[in-house]
């Protein structure tokens, strides 16, 4: 047994003083955590590095992780930094734009191409794009592989991929972040991806809105990029906080602050 295979037999040791003295040594050899995190994730022995691997390259990636989303000049920019959070030191833009140009491709040869609504209903009949109920809080509901994988997610990354939709194919559509909701506009109206595309009514708008405030003009602006990235980044750090997972949330709560 080589130097990086007993390292990594040793991380799967449930012994705390085990792990906290190889933690400490991979700490401080960035080198060695390098080449340790290769063999973990190079092998096919191992489907799933080690948490505690994962958690300290998480550490050792932070800052620049946030550097990276800070300089993201564009919403799709962001939105495949993000899953980094999951899955560090992995490429999810090239595989994802290439599913979202497949994607858009899919929309208009079905000819739904036409509006913001025809586009929605495309996501949300023909490809069952719809918001979950059952685990809202679940974070992979915020990374776009795994909303694009499982067809569900939160209501502002389900208007995320309407928009980016909406972008490839030239169609002039908005979102609206709204308080603990977020919808998404085109000039005939407004839309609830969450729920399939539905479409909603002003009257529904303001009712939500009095909810919060008597003033609802501030909520219907249209959101711009980086304020969905950020609140993106915010929704993360509460999912992870709930789970006690501190090292993430803390890399989350840094993403919506830049």
């Amino acid at each position: 047994m080589d130097r990086i295979d007993a390292i990594l037999a040793l991380l799967h040791d449930d012994d705390p003083a085990v792990q906290e003295s190889l933690l400490n040594r991979l700490g401080a050899d960035p080198t060695l955590l390098d080449r340790t995190w290769l063999a973990a994730t190079a092998t096919s022995a191992v489907d799933v590095p080690p948490p505690a691997l994962v958690q300290m390259v998480l550490r050792a990636d932070a800052e620049a992780l946030v550097d990276a989303f800070a300089d993201a000049d564009d919403l799709e920019a962001g939105v495949w930094l993000l899953p980094r959070l999951h899955g560090p030191r992995s490429d999810y833009r090239t595989a994802g734009a290439a599913a979202l140009d497949a994607l858009a491709e899919r929309v208009r040869a079905a000819g739904a191409a036409e509006n913001g609504a025809t586009i929605a209903e495309f996501l949300g009949g023909q490809c069952g794009f719809a918001g979950d109920h059952d685990d809202y809080d679940n974070p992979l509901n915020t990374f776009m592989p795994w909303v694009l994988e499982r067809r569900c997610g939160l209501p502002i990354v389900l208007t995320v991929l309407w928009l980016l939709m909406g972008r490839r194919l030239q169609v002039d559509i908005q979102a609206i972040a709204m308080p603990g909701h977020v919808l998404g506009r085109w000039p005939g109206g407004y839309l609830d991806l969450f729920e399939g595309g539905r479409m909603v009514t002003r009257e529904e708008l303001d009712a939500r809105i009095r909810v919060f405030s008597d003033t609802a003009q501030p909520y219907l602006a249209p959101a711009g990029d980086r304020a969905l990235l950020r609140r993106m980044a915010r929704n993360l750090t509460h999912a992870y906080l709930r789970r006690e997972d501190a090292v993430r949330a803390t890399i989350a709560h840094g993403l919506a602050t830049c």
